[in-house]
């Protein structure tokens, strides 16, 4: 039988009984059947069990089934078409198939088909259970919620991604019920779930969907808030921002504090457009100040420094100390004069501001005052202490020297003095307090 294949010349060259039923002693019948051994039966039983948990499709169980040795000690292959047909192969792969099952298989009955039928359109058209959804958003597979329908599963449904857990489900349900309901019913689930709320007005702040984000922020009741996003809204297109400003405190702010600063706002920006070609335009009211006190010192109308103080209720000290900056920087002494210092009652100086004299000392010694004009300010500091040390951080010997005279320390003097560069101005000065006839020292 030479024509014949190899698998079919072991079939018909078996030498292999047949199957009796009635030969229970028979051991060669008992170990044996229809060519194949009970212990390769078993191992195709085995195979086959593997083959529906763990395969991906048919070819690999083949492959896989190819590599075992199932038949007799001749360790021979045999394919296991010759054992199954494809039909019943088929049925096995496919047992757990509804769609295969229904196509494939005869129904007994008429009641066995409409219960797959119903079996059927129930999965195709019921909505999947909730954990099981939400199981399928984790781990990245194909899923669907548009069988969630009613008002009450979408409820559930949210619910359930936020007792889970995940930012990313609770989203998901979050756009799914924004994308499939009224605004009306949508606010009413989101204000029931704070934590939903948190999420979806992060992801829009983060979008930058604003007129999204100010709809949930006063639909919360939140106003205040919603207006701050209008008004970073309104300041981001520079060409338009004062139009936008304008509608902004026209339809966001109520509160009187809150129109009031922006209303001031608004009327600094349309300064700003009116000072040398809009150079200040959208600059800070401080920055503004120390423009006017540099470029524009001693300007009356709208480009006095006092007037954009007077307007914007710009608090003395901070006027007085953005003036300071900018005439010392200017070395503009007389006006620094001019700002600070007045007459008294008896005809002496005294300083009109409650800026701190060691501070402004300490400033003008920055900018280089000349030593003439440091003293007159240290003069005014009344604690001798204070003139004291300030004197000596700024390197005004002269006034460390009249300090030591009124304190009457000769000792204290004495010590100064050998600190001086000999034979300069200061050291000739020490010598001259120090031989003063009518002075009466303490020591």
């Amino acid at each position: 039988m030479s024509g014949q294949s190899a698998s079919e010349e072991f079939w018909n060259s078996s030498s292999q009984k047949g199957f009796n039923f009635g030969d229970d002693d028979d051991e060669s019948t008992a170990t044996q059947m229809c060519g194949i051994s009970l212990e390769g039966t078993v191992k195709l039983s085995q195979q086959i069990k593997t083959g529906l948990g763990g395969q991906n499709n048919q070819k690999d169980f083949f492959d896989s089934f190819s590599q075992s040795s199932l038949i007799d000690d001749q360790s021979l292959q045999v394919d296991i078409h010759q054992l199954l047909s494809q039909k019943s192969l088929d049925a096995i792969l496919n047992a757990d198939n509804v769609d295969y099952n229904f196509f494939n298989h005869e129904m007994n009955t008429n009641e066995e088909e409409l219960r797959m039928l119903r079996r059927q359109v129930e999965s195709r058209w019921s909505p999947p259970d909730i954990n099981s959804v939400l199981r399928q958003i984790l781990t990245g597979k194909p899923y669907s919620l548009e069988l969630y329908k009613s008002y009450k599963l979408k409820q559930e449904l949210l619910r359930a991604a936020i007792n889970l857990g995940d930012g990313d489900a609770i989203l998901t349900i979050t756009f799914f019920l924004s994308r499939t309901l009224k605004k009306s019913h949508f606010y009413k689930i989101l204000s029931a779930n704070p934590i939903a709320v948190q999420h979806y007005i992060s992801y829009l702040a983060i979008r930058m969907q604003f007129q999204e984000l100010t709809d949930i922020l006063e639909m919360l009741g939140q106003n205040k808030d919603a207006a701050i996003i209008q008004f970073i809204v309104a300041c981001q297109n520079p060409q338009r921002q004062l139009q936008r400003l304008k509608s902004c405190l026209r339809n966001y702010f109520n509160e009187s504090k809150d129109k009031m600063i922006l209303e001031n706002f608004i009327k600094l920006l349309e300064w700003q457009e009116t000072v040398d070609g809009g150079k200040l335009l959208r600059e800070s009211v401080a920055s503004s100040l120390a423009y006017v006190c540099k470029e524009h010192w001693g300007s009356t109308g709208s480009l006095s420094a006092q007037t954009l103080v007077q307007d914007h209720q710009v608090n003395d000290k901070v006027f007085k100390w953005i003036a300071l900056n900018e005439r010392a920087r200017a070395a503009a002494w007389d006006d620094i004069s001019a700002l600070f210092v007045t007459k008294g009652w008896l005809g002496g100086r005294r300083l009109k501001c409650d800026l701190p004299l060691d501070h402004i000392v300490t400033l003008l010694h920055k900018y280089s005052a000349p030593p003439k004009v440091l003293i007159s300010y240290l003069e005014l500091i009344e604690n001798l202490e204070t003139r004291m040390d300030t004197a000596k951080r700024v390197q005004c010997h002269r006034a460390v020297i009249d300090a030591y005279l009124l304190q009457r320390d000769r000792l204290g003097l004495v010590s100064y003095k050998a600190n001086l560069h000999p034979q300069s101005e200061d050291y000739f000065y020490a010598e001259q307090v120090l031989r003063l006839p009518n002075t009466k020292w303490k020591n």
